[in-house]
């Protein structure tokens, strides 16, 4: 299993374990520690670190201090420092002393007054220290919960984009390795360019990305001189120059629904204009790497389209 899929079952085992309430607080903040370490989120370490140290004096992890409960006077800048394994150690200290205490003393005389009402006193003391010991537990095992569930729905979805495109990759591959014997000679320098980032590759790149579309159109639908009709009254030059038509062409002659055809075009057109000389100037490495991938994709759906078994005959 990967680090990706560790990390996911371990985040789903572990909400389960906060919801079911099977571990101690200091067992949470523990095993958070190996998820944080997985996954490398840096707010959650650093949480988890104050944690299992405490927060020393002076600390400016105000906003952990208020997330977790911690404050006694917050005007005053006072809180409770100690680590959730002291936190624990406190709260079960005060609920023995409790218990301890519980069904009163053996009193007589004229003491019995002021020694009952020294014993009430006590027990709400007591009382009064584990509710702020629980309420600390407590709201530290929540904002772990917060954190994972974040990291949990994180990790779902990339796990579930990473198989949808490496489903649809395979295919991509495939009808273009069919389509064209270069395409994927191609791609693979288009890689190698965006990789090194510099204007220079980025502009190569680019044109790299336009050839791929021209080789794949002249393979799907080669130019003709004769106009190719695509309504009652509307007729598309299709010849060598005419690519975005003849891909138009392509996709009307497969029966393609109107909707699917429009998007189709609208997307081709978009990508081919920006992959266009002139324009290569104002394409930074980022957006470059993103008009790429959409063009392995857009070609890949076109050219599977006549594998779809949902296309009209």
């Amino acid at each position: 299993m990967d680090r990706q899929g560790e990390a996911l079952r371990i985040s789903e085992e572990f909400l389960g374990d906060i919801e079911l309430a099977r571990l101690k607080a200091s067992e949470i903040v523990l095993k958070a520690s190996r998820l944080a370490r997985l996954v490398g989120r840096d707010d959650l370490t650093e949480f988890l670190t104050y944690e299992r140290g405490g927060y020393p004096k002076g600390s400016d992890a105000a906003k952990w201090i208020d997330r977790s409960g911690r404050w006694a006077a917050k005007d005053e800048n006072k809180y409770y420092p100690q680590s959730i394994a002291k936190v624990e150690a406190s709260l079960q200290a005060a609920e023995t002393a409790i218990e301890a205490m519980r069904g009163g003393g053996n009193y007589s005389g004229d003491m019995i007054l002021p020694a009952s009402r020294d014993h009430d006193s006590r027990i709400a003391g007591q009382a009064q220290a584990a509710g702020i010991w629980l309420g600390i537990s407590g709201q530290v095992v929540a904002v772990i919960y917060d954190l994972v569930a974040e990291i949990y729905h994180e990790l779902l979805f990339s796990e579930l984009q990473a198989s949808l495109f490496a489903d649809i990759q395979s295919v991509i591959d495939g009808t273009l390795a069919e389509a064209s014997g270069t395409a994927l000679a191609k791609i693979e320098r288009v890689s190698e360019r965006l990789r090194d980032g510099d204007p220079e590759s980025v502009s190569q790149a680019l044109t790299t990305c336009r050839r791929l579309i021209d080789s794949c159109t002249d393979s799907v639908f080669p130019a003709r001189t004769e106009q190719y009709p695509i309504s009652d009254d509307v007729a598309l030059s299709v010849g060598q120059q005419n690519v975005l038509n003849r891909l138009q062409a392509h996709i009307h002659t497969l029966g393609v629904a109107q909707g699917r055809r429009d998007r189709l075009r609208r997307t081709l057109a978009d990508l081919y204009s920006r992959c266009s000389a002139g324009t290569h100037a104002d394409v930074s490495v980022n957006e470059a790497r993103y008009i790429f991938i959409q063009v392995y994709i857009a070609l890949g759906e076109i050219l599977s389209l006549s594998h779809d078994p949902r296309k009209p005959q």
